[in-house]
């Protein structure tokens, strides 16, 4: 008899199947991922954060070898956040531990990510990886149909992107383990709404399973 497993391998691989595959690993970087990093800083629990890193460092491995290429994305400000919008008003705590701001440790990405000069490092000022950014063209340059997402924080960056990247009508896989949010209910509920509206849910393995050299 088929497992859940088998099953979600399997329908993963025809997801896959004849796609041009891109994936974008959204924020791996020291602020959200390090004890030292601004965000437990500021105050915040990055227990579950930190689950993501083995799941996204396999997939970004089993993506150099099948050569699907990689768009690592970082959260990065200016030192006087004058670029930093709202998150000035409802965030204001972070400016003042130099949360994210370009040049310092805590933007770079986690070492463990282990980019390639062939790698794509595309920095942000808002949630969204597509948001005032190049990722279309990069993403238009390389006939990308289909994209991985994976990283952090699955409410806010990681959705943000898959909505305006299902605007753009891109296909989207989510590997369920390779994405974390602060708050388990608030990750679950996003990955419901994902599979509702956006694309698929699955798993690191079924999709490492599902790519081709």
């Amino acid at each position: 008899m088929s497992t859940d497993a088998d099953a979600t391998r399997v329908v993963t691989a025809q997801f896959l199947e004849n796609a041009n595959v891109a994936m974008i690993v959204v924020d791996m970087q020291n602020a959200f991922l390090s004890d030292e990093g601004s965000m437990t800083l500021g105050g915040m629990d990055i227990t579950e954060l930190k689950k993501t890193v083995a799941p996204v460092v396999r997939l970004v491995d089993a993506c150099h070898k099948a050569d699907v290429p990689i768009i690592f994305t970082r959260y990065v400000l200016r030192a006087d956040y004058k670029d930093a919008g709202l998150r000035s008003e409802r965030r204001p705590e972070f400016k003042k531990i130099n949360s994210l701001v370009t040049g310092t440790w805590d933007v770079e990405l986690d070492s463990r990510m282990d980019a390639q000069p062939g790698d794509y490092i595309l920095d942000k000022t808002r949630y969204s990886s597509f948001y005032n950014t190049s990722l279309e063209v990069i993403l238009r340059g390389l006939e990308v149909d289909t994209l991985i997402v994976c990283g952090v924080t699955t409410e806010i960056c990681v959705e943000s992107t898959i909505r305006d990247a299902y605007f753009r009508d891109y296909r989207i896989c989510v590997p369920e383990d390779a994405v974390a949010a602060m708050d388990v209910e608030r990750h679950r509920g996003t990955l419901k709404t994902i599979q509702y509206g956006f694309g698929m849910v699955t798993s690191s393995e079924a999709i490492m399973n599902g790519l081709k050299p």
